[in-house]
């Protein structure tokens, strides 16, 4: 069950992925705070609410209630720059920064177990993105 508890709630900071091993919530936020400072440099101010919006499918401001990301349109980097892609990273580098999930498909010996893997990845990493995002809104 990696990552959730019995009751079906992820809970980030415990829990196993076939993929990675143990998820620890101290490797995941050390990844988010890999983001936030690729974030800093390269779009200051990117966690404002009024940030202004860049026009139709340019991004905006984070809509936090809309995070998923999974989705290259609705994850951090979709909703800043309008789609995951236009950030240019590569594979690894996203996933080191918090932005893409670490799980592969070549590390997983069949569908079920990357689905879950990723599953329970993203929705720890939207956990932690919504976290960050709240605190420094709440500091403005």
């Amino acid at each position: 069950m990696g990552g959730r508890a019995d009751d079906g709630v992820p809970r980030p900071g415990w829990g196993w992925s076939v993929v990675t091993g143990p998820m620890m919530l101290s490797d995941l936020k050390a990844r988010v705070e890999r983001g936030v400072a690729w974030l800093d440099e390269h779009l200051p101010d990117w966690w404002r609410a009024d940030r202004p919006s860049q026009g139709f499918d340019q991004g905006g401001p984070i809509d936090l209630d809309a995070l998923v990301m999974r989705d290259p349109c609705g994850c951090v980097l979709g909703q800043l720059l309008g789609n995951y892609y236009r950030a240019e990273l590569s594979i690894d580098t996203a996933s080191a920064c918090g932005f893409d999930t670490a799980a592969r498909v070549d590390d997983c010996d069949g569908p079920d177990e990357i689905r879950d893997a990723m599953r329970d990845e993203f929705e720890a990493l939207a956990e932690l993105w919504s976290q960050v995002i709240s605190r420094r809104r709440a500091g403005s």
